[in-house]
């Protein structure tokens, strides 16, 4: 079962066809949210220069490791950079902010300020997220935040290819444990599809007589011995 907090495709649907009426700023946010499925501090990280060549959008993203989480610091070294393809609707989106911009220098903030030219405080960004999604018509009931971008991209990915190790390996999880309540999927389906894919990895993984739960890839005994 999805989370409240993850839009539905007809969520989505609601979503994209308000994001027209919409700063070509805020709807760039959204869309690269949904596209990519970069964290916001990821995102709010972005520079002009990181989307675009010479105003051209690029055709790949690529975020450093100082600027995604767990970048810094004693356990740097476990992160790597991404690359992330930039899609049609992303490449439209980038094309449309930056004609607004006029001759922005790539050194700026993709998500800049209106006040000082600085990027936009993780705060500012939720609340447009926010504040967009209710105005787009979604239920204002439900507890939409940032997190609930890269939460559908997830979803996206999985009813997109079945495959939950696509999915863990979009996000950069380290556990498909963390991607398996990402995309609303229980215990026995991850177990079953992470069988059907063939995607079981025994790096991931202990021995059935071991206890540590935490390094198995699905999280019950009872799946386990499923899948094996």
């Amino acid at each position: 079962m999805l989370r409240s907090d993850t839009p539905t495709e007809l969520d989505e649907a609601r979503i994209e066809a308000y994001l027209p009426k919409c700063p070509p700023r805020d709807s760039l946010l959204i869309v690269l949210g949904f596209n990519t499925g970069l964290r916001i501090s990821e995102l709010l990280s972005l520079k002009v220069g990181d989307v675009s060549l010479g105003g051209v959008p690029r055709s790949v993203l690529r975020v450093p490791r100082r600027n995604l989480k767990g970048g810094r610091g004693v356990h740097a070294n476990a992160v790597r950079s991404r690359s992330i393809p930039i899609n049609q609707p992303a490449n439209e989106a980038i094309g449309v902010a930056l004609a607004a911009r006029h001759n922005a220098l790539d050194s700026e903030p993709l998500f800049r300020s209106r006040k000082g030219g600085r990027s936009l405080t993780r705060r500012q960004a939720c609340r447009i997220i926010r504040d967009t999604f209710r105005a787009a018509g979604l239920d204002p009931s439900r507890v939409w935040s940032a997190h609930s971008l890269r939460r559908r991209y997830a979803r996206r990915i999985f009813d997109t290819t079945g495959n939950i190790e696509v999915v863990r390996n979009a996000l950069s999880h380290r556990w498909v444990t963390t991607t398996q309540a990402y995309v609303g999927l229980g215990e026995e389906d991850a177990a079953a599809a992470i069988v059907a894919l063939g995607v079981r990895s025994t790096r991931h993984c202990v021995s059935p007589e071991s206890d540590t739960a935490e390094n198995l890839m699905v999280a019950s005994p009872a799946a386990l011995r499923t899948a094996e």
